[in-house]
């Protein structure tokens, strides 16, 4: 009986391995600011990109893919998730998706899977992301040399993974720096023989930064190669899905950072031997966001139907012609605090059409290209070269200003040169795809109200506020000024006995109110409270120095008062949130916010200004 049991069990268990040894792996090559016309599989002629254009040889390129924001987090966030920016909570650079969203690893694992990145990761909050992590080194920003994946991290990955593990199938995404800024200085291009994209300005300067951008990717290039022969030589070319993309768009004007086409276009490559076939082309209108839904179709996985991408597996190996009727994107920009705030959202439609809504438009477009270019700095020459030539006045003007609305024919102006929206023969047009943004941003839940606040601290004299379910990062402050030798927290606190976090000041402490209790968390876990008290609403106080002297008034009674010997008044990195913690779900004092949260504001040094 027993040998029979021990019998059957492995007849299971064999099962179980053939099965998995059927799912095909799959690697992901995520470039990093590369567009799609950047590549010489797509018809640049300047650029050298053999492993990529190998790829396409072998697989099918896609036409028309396009990242869901222009911005490397949250491009990278609708990519691991499956859901568009708002949906998943990541819409402004360098912020975090919401607690508990499902992502790739999620999916994958729970289909066998062993889900690992390699190098650039930009997602967050970590611990939500259960990524397994190798190749940390290149996965710094700085120094630029680490970028090539020196120590062969990806490459030895791949390799030990087939040796030890031959029956699970991975997932690996391969993320480098590049061609992210700041780009490699170029040897192996001569600026002045290159051909200029039209949507950039024919100066000196801009021709030597394309340089270096092209350097960085030859860089990418050569990364990818290495990639594809660790495959084969690990003898798993047919069994591996190997796809190439990019996150969005180069860090030129008008390109990464904006809803133009510049900025959304991506390359995407699939090589699938035996599924898909050699040399094809697609011009199906794909999402990034499509990708964590494809591999869990081609893993074997049911159909999320929550997630706002969807499978185009049936594009790879059925040869169908369409996928979407339409697709969004969005900007937010960077909460930096010497941006604007010019939020845009957009739909690319299957028949052509791009229209993208701008919340403010009277505001100037500001990104790093102005000022803080960490390289080959060229704006100036725009600047200088727009008072004479008109070509780059234009140029200039359209990437520091828009309108309201901007309606492009994608078929016959890819440059988007030409804004068909105040063209009256065009006026049907414009209303059928202004009604498709209104209806997608009505099934994604984000109202025009919440664009135009965006998630910013609203700045007075000396003071901000922050809503309550909000937050801000620290980017968002000028660190010179905003430097209080006494901070104030003040509000109005509704439902103390429920209650919950108020606000997280930049990691320094968290300040609470629950179980009728008010009080301060601190990094080290130490917590100092009032005692129980009478009132469940009332005005709150905070006031902390430099040297760590606390004092909290509720309802006009002083509750609280210690010595906390340390300086945490000082904005650091971080996020300073009302009502809840930024990306993170807990219980108890540091639950989001049972009640309510009126008038939250962070005060420097006094509680009233002169006037």
């Amino acid at each position: 009986m027993m040998i029979r049991i021990i019998a059957m069990l492995g007849c299971c268990l064999s099962a179980v391995l053939s099965a998995a040894q059927k799912k095909p792996s799959i690697i992901l090559f995520i470039a990093d600011d590369l567009n799609q016309q950047d590549v010489g599989c797509y018809g640049n002629k300047d650029v050298q990109t053999p492993n990529m254009d190998l790829l396409a040889a072998q697989g099918m390129r896609f036409t028309r893919a396009y990242a869901a924001s222009p911005m490397c987090t949250p491009s990278r966030s609708a990519i691991f998730t499956g859901l568009y920016p708002f949906r998943n909570g990541c819409q402004m650079n360098h912020f975090t998706v919401r607690p508990g969203v499902p992502n790739l690893p999620d999916f994958l694992k729970s289909l066998g899977y062993r889900v690992v990145i390699s190098g650039k990761i930009d997602v967050s909050p970590r611990d939500n992301f259960p990524f397994e992590v190798t190749g940390e080194e290149f996965g710094r920003y700085e120094p630029i040399e680490n970028r090539i994946d020196r120590k062969k991290e990806t490459v030895r990955m791949i390799r030990e993974h087939f040796q030890s593990r031959p029956q699970q199938p991975i997932c690996l995404i391969v993320a480098p720096w590049l061609p992210h800024v700041p780009w490699f200085p170029h040897k192996d291009f001569d600026p002045q023989k290159m051909k200029m994209p039209s949507y950039l300005a024919d100066t000196k300067e801009t021709r030597g930064a394309l340089a270096s951008y092209y350097q960085s990717i030859r860089a990418a290039d050569k990364m990818l190669g290495e990639v594809l022969q660790a495959v084969d030589q690990a003898g798993q070319t047919n069994n591996t899905v190997l796809m190439l993309t990019a996150d969005q768009g180069a860090q030129f004007p008008s390109a990464k950072w904006t809803v133009y086409d510049k900025g959304l276009r991506v390359p995407l490559v699939v090589r699938w031997p035996g599924h898909v076939p050699s040399g094809a082309v697609s011009d199906a209108l794909v999402s990034l966001a499509d990708l964590t839904p494809t591999f869990i179709d081609i893993g074997g996985g049911a159909p999320v139907d929550s997630l706002d991408g969807s499978s185009f597996k049936d594009v790879l190996v059925k040869n169908k012609k369409q996928h979407h009727a339409y697709i969004f994107a969005e900007t937010s920009v960077e909460p930096h605090y010497w941006y604007n705030y010019t939020p845009a959202r957009s739909v690319i439609t299957a028949d052509g059409w791009h229209y993208i809504k701008n919340y403010h438009p009277g505001e100037r477009f500001i990104t790093h290209i102005d000022k803080v270019e960490r390289n080959e700095f060229y704006f100036d020459s725009w600047v200088e070269d727009a008072r004479q030539n008109s070509h780059t006045k234009f140029l200039l003007n359209r990437y520091s200003y828009r309108p309201p609305e901007e309606l492009f024919n994608v078929n016959r102006d890819r440059e988007e040169f030409q804004n068909l929206a105040d063209v009256p023969a065009f006026k049907d047009i414009l209303k059928e795809k202004r009604a498709l943004l209104k209806k997608e941003l009505l099934k994604q839940g984000e109202t025009d109200e919440m664009i135009l606040e965006g998630p910013l601290p609203e700045f007075a004299d000396k003071s901000y506020t922050i809503r309550q379910n909000k937050s801000a990062s620290g980017l968002s402050f000028n660190k010179k000024l905003w430097n209080p030798d006494t901070l104030y927290i003040a509000a109005y606190l509704e439902g103390i006995d429920k209650g919950g976090v108020v606000c997280d000041y930049f990691n320094n402490f968290k300040l609470f109110a629950y179980a009728g209790k008010i009080g301060v968390l601190l990094a080290d876990s130490s917590i100092w409270e009032s005692a129980s008290l009478p009132s469940g609403s009332g005005h709150l106080v905070l006031r902390l120095s430099a040297q760590g002297d606390l004092d909290i008034q509720f309802d006009h009674k002083m509750v609280l008062s210690r010595k906390l010997n340390k300086d945490l008044t000082k904005i650091k990195a971080g996020y300073v949130t009302c009502g809840k913690l930024q990306g993170k779900e807990a219980a108890g004092r540091l639950q989001s916010y049972q009640g309510k949260i009126s008038d939250l504001r962070f005060i420097m040094n006094e509680l009233s200004g002169n006037p």
